[in-house]
């Protein structure tokens, strides 16, 4: 009966830790900050391209995404943003690109 007893509060325990590390995003997939970054900086990548995804940082907190770095053009910029913007679980985006003079 211990050990049934001991498992069981190490299984509620190990369930409410893990709780708060997802959310659900509007369309249901499991996701965190990490997962938000990662989807935003393949998007980039597969619609800004490969260069300017290289040299544009994201950060993820809450779904408020920080777009830095430095972008060659302001077509850039632009696209970057607006890919970041259309990102599943995205709830706003804050850009600091710099235009590479």
């Amino acid at each position: 009966m211990k050990k049934v007893l001991s498992r069981v509060v190490f299984a509620a325990a190990v369930g409410l830790s893990l709780g708060g590390c997802a959310t659900a995003d509007s369309v249901g997939n499991w996701g965190s900050d990490a997962w938000v970054t990662s989807k935003v900086k393949t998007n980039i990548t597969n619609e800004v391209g490969l260069t300017a995804a290289t040299q544009v940082n994201v950060e993820t907190s809450g779904g408020v995404v920080q777009l830095s770095g430095f972008a060659s053009t302001q077509d850039e910029i632009n696209k970057a943003v607006a890919t970041a913007q259309k990102t599943s679980g995205v709830k706003s985006v804050r850009n600091n690109i710099i235009l590479k003079r």
